[in-house]
């Protein structure tokens, strides 16, 4: 047993109250992406996520408008606690500050619908924090579970596919594991 996975496990038993089965799944989170870690796709392009709609990148990819244009993105979700400003095209701000803090489960709703929106009606997306890696590795693995009905699994094998760094930090992956729960709660409900 690491150091950094007791660690990790007594800050999430303590500071969000994990319970066993979540700290046993968030293990098995962890080893896929351990298990995928050899992909040596560039990390500084954006990545294509879904049939040529959905991109995720950085922030200092969403304010490139060359880039943005060749890409004919008309959408962009902004994880980040900075405004983003570009006029020509429509803009969701998710303000979430990267960390341990960071709370995206009350926005998935949100962001979902907008992601169903630009889909349906043929738009172009592109979903972003500062680095691309956590915050918006989180809002495309929502995605992922709510479009594609998969549990966190295999939407996170999936990503990883098409972006390698992906690695929603651990708070934000136990947010992942508790928005399943309500997916599989609302489904038996019906």
């Amino acid at each position: 047993m690491s150091f950094s996975r007791v660690t990790r496990e007594k800050f999430l038993r303590e500071t969000h109250a994990a319970t066993d089965s979540e700290v046993a799944y968030l293990d098995s989170v962890y080893q896929l992406r351990h298990e995928r870690r050899e992909d040596t796709r560039s990390y500084w392009q954006p990545s294509e996520i879904l049939d040529v709609w959905l991109f995720q990148g950085t922030w200092e990819q969403a304010n490139d408008s060359a880039l943005l244009n060749r890409l004919a993105i008309t959408h962009i979700i902004n994880v980040t606690d900075k405004k983003l400003h570009d006029p020509s095209r429509q803009i969701l701000h998710i303000q979430s500050k990267e960390g341990r803090s960071a709370d995206l489960l009350e926005s998935f709703n949100t962001t979902n619908s907008f992601l169903d929106t630009c889909h349906e009606q043929g738009y172009r997306a592109f979903v972003h924090c500062h680095r691309g890696v956590s915050r918006s590795s989180t809002i495309i693995l929502a995605y992922l579970m709510h479009c594609k009905k998969w549990n966190l699994l295999q939407a996170y094998e999936y990503l990883l596919t098409k972006r390698q760094q992906a690695l929603p930090n651990p708070v934000l992956f136990l947010q992942l594991i508790r928005y399943e729960n309500s997916l599989i709660e609302a489904k038996s409900e019906q």
